[in-house]
């Protein structure tokens, strides 16, 4: 079967459901039988995240190793 490719996009505000909204049309592909895969994107190139107002990016998570 030729490979399809869904992207959910919205604004930069956290909390929109974007995430929700991705696992649920997963959720639905699946049970239709169909092989679903997710990979989530990060636009943000030379930029830092964790200096940039909240409301422009959305929460910044720190992970282990000190990377956002």
């Amino acid at each position: 079967m030729k490979t399809k490719i869904i992207f959910i996009t919205g604004g930069v505000l956290s909390s929109l459901g974007k995430g929700v909204a991705a696992a649920a049309i997963g959720a639905l592909l699946e049970a239709r039988g169909l092989r679903v895969t997710f990979q989530k994107l990060d636009p943000y190139i030379n930029v830092d995240p964790g200096t940039m107002n909240p409301f422009q990016h959305g929460e910044v998570f720190v992970t282990e190793d000190g990377a956002e």
